[in-house]
């Protein structure tokens, strides 16, 4: 005959019967419920199953957390910047793309050179000549081996649009003016003239510095007057 534990309990539903399954034992079944009611948890959460859910979720919550935290955390300060370092890159690439502004060269009449920069024979100073007829023209002064030391011309040869130029290299005035120099000559590479700067050479019946020895030219290039006044080499007027 069996006892008051042993009668079952309206209250409290069956546990299902799966096939397959093994059923617990009761003895089992009440270690559990004993388990639980010591833990204080409700019976809805004295489940396994629920309280391994339990976990996971509040391992997630953790995981969350520690995200929003490292996304709201301030970023560190930027590292000081080093003014000398930045003004050393910026002027290594300014003098690496920059290229340097032309020399001025002097307006005449007036000086155009000092004599102890024309102390070498075959040096030459360019500049700029104001004509009479207005017009800003190049021009240049040789200094020459012997008198009268130093002839002065304009640059652009007369009836002519290339300027003129000294050439030192005697194997070039041979080979591309075709002319067998013994000394420099100033010569135009549009038409191949070749003038001689120790000749004189005839126009309109006057003899006029820089005899055409070669090439198309007509006459010698338009003379510039040339003085020395204290120390300084002056182009004074010019045809």
């Amino acid at each position: 005959m069996s006892g008051p534990a042993d009668k079952p309990d309206r209250f409290k539903p069956a546990d299902p019967v799966i096939p397959g399954v093994p059923q617990r034992a009761p003895e089992e079944k009440k270690k559990d419920e004993q388990a639980g009611k010591a833990s204080g948890l409700p019976p809805a959460l004295q489940s396994p199953t629920v309280m391994a859910g339990v976990g996971i979720g509040a391992l997630i919550l953790l995981a969350g957390a520690a995200l929003a935290w490292h996304e709201m955390k301030p970023a560190p300060a930027p590292a000081p910047v080093d003014s000398a370092a930045v003004s050393q890159v910026a002027n290594a690439a300014s003098s690496g793309t920059a290229e340097p502004a032309p020399p001025q060269l002097p307006e005449a009449p007036g000086p155009v050179a000092t004599v102890e920069e024309m102390s070498k024979p075959w040096s030459v100073a360019k500049f700029k000549f104001h004509r009479a007829t207005g017009e800003l023209s190049n021009g240049m002064v040789i200094r020459l081996p012997a008198a009268p030391g130093y002839w002065g011309l304009l640059a652009v040869a007369p009836y002519a649009q290339c300027e003129l130029a000294l050439e030192t290299d005697l194997g070039k005035i041979r080979t591309q003016y075709r002319y067998a120099a013994n000394h420099p000559m100033v010569v135009d590479s549009c038409t191949q003239a070749v003038y001689d700067p120790l000749a004189l050479g005839s126009s309109s019946g006057t003899w006029i510095r820089g005899k055409v020895v070669a090439g198309a030219g007509l006459r010698p290039p338009f003379e510039v007057e040339i003085k020395v006044e204290q120390g300084y080499v002056v182009a004074s007027r010019s045809e």
